[in-house]
């Protein structure tokens, strides 16, 4: 009896620390703050004759707000089909890496999304809880 215990504290011990350190190396945990649906536009047809123009591409894009620290970056999420990852729900925690002109969320099994830096700017005190 005590063997299964002394190996069920291990392994539970052992989950905790792998849980810990679940944030993979040059990444930082973000908060979604806001996610907003943007209206794309539509490239015009030049040439001649209208009905000769290919088919239009439908196309996606979302402005997803995340905090990281004390900091709010927006970032420009495109998409070819409607589909916007279950992580960038409001209040939710993905990992974020920040570069000079993207954000990279890492998402479950090893996928990771490019983002397009929109702005970024420093929280005021009152809006920086930690």
């Amino acid at each position: 009896m005590f063997r299964v215990a002394a190996r069920t504290l291990l392994v539970c011990s052992g989950l905790l620390i792998v849980l810990h350190a679940s944030v993979k190396p040059g990444y930082q945990t973000a908060t979604v703050v806001s996610v907003q649906a943007l209206e794309t536009t539509r490239q015009a047809y030049v040439g001649g004759n209208p009905t000769d123009a290919p088919t239009e591409a439908q196309e996606f894009a979302y402005s997803i707000g995340l905090k990281v620290n004390c900091t709010m970056y927006v970032g420009r999420y495109e998409s070819v089909t409607d589909y916007l990852p279950a992580a960038f729900k409001p209040q939710s925690a993905v990992d974020v890496r920040v570069a000079k002109h993207w954000m990279y969320v890492s998402l479950p099994m090893d996928h990771e999304i490019k983002l397009a830096l929109l702005s970024h700017h420093a929280l005021l005190d009152g809006a920086c809880t930690q």
